[in-house]
């Protein structure tokens, strides 16, 4: 049985006991946990208390809080563009939260999953499909990412884990990662050295952080896993 932590915050009660069903319909051998999420009111106590593994003197959110921001990062050749959202430190606090688990999964030495709280299993989970990858996303891109047609057009013409493709108009230099990363399986090293890189590029939203410009060797798996249940976003609004 592998862990799983379901990110939840208040009033996501109702999304998580759909996750927690589509376990149990599946049949999937997961120990669901839930994981308090991160808040704009929590991200300074959480930083100060929460890790183990990371040092979070090298912590430094370095994305764009408004479009007036947006510039190409000269290090990584990646464009960052701000998000749309009436909040910015709502997509801050998210990204704490992943990488709170990242040192979780760093910390107890073992493989897990890790889902926000808009996923649910749509077939039965097999670790052994995973095992030896640092990290692989789960997720049906549709409904969840940008150019989700591409993206699932590419990964679904191959049954198997392969590398997170390539959706970008030449030329565009947006990062590239898994879909939505509401659900993902990750993998101590994996969680390493997403943490260990902070310090090199600063912390960014997870699903821009968590690209294939970063780290090659992101994987996503089809057939998916997971979807998401199509609720509303409690980054953006």
């Amino acid at each position: 049985m592998i862990k799983a932590y379901v990110i939840r915050i208040d009033g996501q009660e109702e999304s998580v006991d759909r996750l927690k069903k589509s376990i149990e319909k599946t049949e999937s051998d997961i120990e669901l946990n839930i994981f308090e999420g991160t808040t704009p009111k929590t991200i300074e106590s959480h930083l100060e208390k929460e890790f183990t593994s990371f040092d979070t003197n090298n912590y430094n959110w370095n994305w764009p809080k408004d479009p007036s921001e947006n510039h190409m990062d000269i290090k990584t050749g990646i464009l960052k563009t701000a998000y749309v959202a009436a909040n910015q430190e709502k997509k801050e606090a998210c990204s704490i939260s992943h990488m709170r688990l990242w040192d979780l999964c760093v910390s107890i030495n073992e493989p897990i999953i890790i889902f926000e709280a808009d996923a649910v299993l749509t077939r039965k989970f097999d670790v052994s499909e995973l095992e030896g990858y640092k990290l692989v996303g789960l997720n049906d891109p549709r409904g969840a990412t940008r150019r989700a047609a591409l993206f699932h057009q590419i990964v679904s013409s191959t049954l198997d884990v392969q590398q997170a493709p390539r959706i970008n108009e030449p030329g565009e230099m947006s990062p590239q990662g898994i879909a939505g990363n509401s659900a993902y399986y990750i993998e101590p090293d994996g969680a390493s050295m997403l943490l260990e890189k902070v310090k090199d590029y600063g912390m960014w939203p997870n699903d821009a952080y968590m690209c294939r410009e970063l780290f090659p060797w992101i994987r996503v798996v089809y057939p998916y896993y997971t979807k998401v249940q199509g609720t509303v976003s409690t980054t953006t609004r």
